[in-house]
């Protein structure tokens, strides 16, 4: 089994750069493109762990289900559309982190 990491990726950056045109061009607002992709990352993430959580309840219990290695493989699709996903977020949030970050430092 091979993960779709060109295919995730290419996707998930035509979908971002679509929507940073629409906040670009005034058609949504900023708070309307952060909240989509704090959406989309939330619903990433909680099918990531929620998978991963299945995965270990089945190993810890010694069960051999053959849905297994389907769960497996979208655990790793999804985890790579997260990544993307939290890659768009640290650029859309970059101001208030390094806002954050130099606070820090002081």
């Amino acid at each position: 089994m091979s993960y779709d990491i060109i295919l995730i990726g290419t996707i998930s950056v035509i979908v971002y750069l679509f929507s940073y045109a629409l906040y670009s061009t005034n058609t949504i607002s900023r708070k309307l493109h952060q909240r989509v992709w704090n959406i989309i990352i939330l619903i990433s993430f909680l099918l990531t762990f929620g998978m991963a959580y299945l995965q270990t309840a089945l190993t810890e219990f010694a069960l051999n289900i053959p849905i297994v290695p389907d769960l497996i493989y979208w655990h790793g699709e999804i985890g790579i559309l997260f990544f993307f996903v939290l890659l768009f977020h640290l650029q859309i949030n970059w101001g208030s982190l390094k806002k954050l970050v130099y606070s820090i430092n002081e």
